[in-house]
């Protein structure tokens, strides 16, 4: 899923035009801002929510079942990437797609967690 973020993301920050105007400080307003922006925008969004609430499982899953303190460490890592992506990313909705240092948060964010997932399946190999 991380990977299929990746290239809805960047297929977002090359070809996506963007609405302009001001973007209410609401669920309501973020709702329509992202259905005005389009459907790759949409799906961006709604895989971002998909792996938010996985990164939640993940690491509950680490902290209940494992004991490996890489995989703790990993997964608590992979956990924080992923809600300071997922915090870049209302950002820059509410901005009104005009916060270009939230959008970098999201890449670079993004990297940090794909990186610190890969190093929970190492951690955890048998």
């Amino acid at each position: 899923m991380l990977t299929a973020q990746g290239w809805t993301g960047d297929f977002v920050n090359l070809f996506a035009v963007f609405p302009s105007g001001l973007v209410g400080h609401t669920l309501g307003g973020f709702s329509q801002a992202l259905i005005n922006a389009g459907r790759m925008e949409v799906t961006h969004a709604i895989l971002g929510s998909l792996i938010s609430a996985l990164a939640i499982a993940i690491l509950f899953i680490a902290f209940r079942f494992n004991t490996n303190r890489g995989v703790r460490i990993c997964a608590v890592l992979g956990c924080l990437g992923v809600l300071s992506a997922a915090y870049g990313g209302i950002s820059f909705v509410l901005s009104g797609f005009q916060n270009n240092g939230s959008s970098a948060q999201m890449g670079g964010s993004f990297i940090g967690s794909y990186a610190s997932y890969f190093l929970v399946l190492y951690f955890n190999r048998s």
